[in-house]
């Protein structure tokens, strides 16, 4: 009797409770928080590092804008006016401490880019169609939600001169240079003041928030969907990234080449520990001992070289701080007008866009190929 009351019981509930089982994996599948925390945007670490008064003191008001909630709903006004600098108070001068500290931007209280940074409570998003100016020095135009991503996602350096025989510099472009590689601008070598823009850019809507959210599978991921849902089931962005990724290889063996045949010039760096992120001024190094260059993500904003000496040690050191001797008599081995530090700039912006030429095809190539020209001379 017990047995059919219980058989009875499951008969009669069975489809109730696989409904409830599946609408919560649905759910779950469908949870916008749920995707936003498996994405880069979540990093509360990365938020404490570069958006508070303790990991950035006056920078704050630099890094904040596009690594904190707080940091940019601050910025957002002046950006809007075409102001796309540090952020200020609100009557116009300089952030200070006090100012900083009271957005929140500090280690207990600062938040990563969170739903409330892209959306208003309405869920509209904050930014849409244009921008009068990005901090990369380009404007943006009907770009439809992709201006969002765009705000954040570029080199954040000014307009660079594409024939520019000395930047004066050795600043990289910033890490996330999405928004200038699908412009089309900001590299060394190759003209870039023709109409270079992919159509990723400007003829697909949304731009990034069509291929990165609409067509994508992964929601507030944001992982990008494949290239077949525009050009057909048989293409993959494979096909485009091998090419790229030679090319990459290509100018990083010549920006290698390059470097060892000043190696003998090399005495002194500021050495960088990846571990600690801690510098040693003065660090003397026998620049025969090199037996490799690798070219790591820049330290503190600067292009900078990895050098792998015959005792299999590494040595990591900011461009501008490798000279050829310690104290005030050294000077860098690389001057800022070498081209060696434009081909690095170039190669670190698409490193940074991350795309592997996915998102502008033609101008990555004929960039790469150019600057693998000049390296050649």
């Amino acid at each position: 009797m017990k047995k059919a009351i219980f058989s009875g019981f499951i008969v009669l509930f069975l489809p109730f409770v696989l409904n409830v089982l599946f609408l919560t994996c649905f759910v779950a599948a469908q949870n916008p928080m749920a995707e936003w925390e498996k994405s880069k945007h979540s990093n509360k670490e990365l938020a404490v590092l570069d958006a508070t008064w303790e990991g950035r003191k006056e920078m704050t008001s630099h890094c904040a804008r596009c690594h904190s909630e707080q940091g940019f709903k601050a910025w957002l006004p002046q950006l809007s006016k075409g102001d796309p600098g540090f952020f200020k108070k609100p009557d116009g001068s300089k952030a200070d401490e006090a100012y900083i500290k009271s957005l929140g931007l500090t280690k207990d209280k600062v938040k990563p880019i969170t739903c409330e940074a892209c959306h208003t409570n309405g869920a509209e998003l904050r930014i849409k169609n244009n921008i009068p100016l990005l901090p990369n020095g380009l404007s943006v135009r009907a770009v439809g939600q992709g201006a969002l991503c765009m705000a954040c996602h570029n080199t954040r350096n000014g307009r660079i001169t594409w024939n520019n025989p000395d930047p004066k510099m050795y600043t990289q472009p910033h890490e996330a240079a999405q928004a200038d590689v699908i412009f089309g601008k900001n590299v060394y070598f190759y003209n870039d003041t023709g109409d270079t823009t992919s159509p990723h850019g400007v003829f697909v809507g949304d731009s990034c928030v069509t291929c990165h959210y609409k067509l994508g599978k992964g929601g507030h991921t944001f992982k990008a969907g494949e290239c077949g849902a525009c050009h057909g089931d048989k293409m993959k962005g494979a096909y485009v990234q091998t090419g790229t990724v030679e090319l990459l290889k290509q100018l990083a063996a010549l920006i290698e080449k390059k470097v060892l045949a000043s190696k003998d010039k090399i005495a002194c760096v500021t050495s960088w520990d990846p571990a600690t992120d801690q510098d040693t001024p003065n660090t003397p190094i026998d620049g025969k001992q090199i037996k490799a260059v690798e070219i790591p993500m820049g330290i503190h904003g600067q292009i900078s070289l990895k050098f792998i000496l015959n005792d299999g040690k590494a040595v990591y050191s900011q461009m501008g701080n490798i000279k050829d001797a310690c104290g005030e008599k050294g000077k860098p081995v690389f001057a800022t007008s070498d081209p060696v530090v434009r081909a690095l700039w170039n190669y670190l912006m698409f490193e940074y866009d991350g795309s592997k030429g996915v998102h502008n095809p033609s101008f990555t190539r004929n960039v790469l190929i150019t600057t693998i020209e000049a390296m050649s001379k």
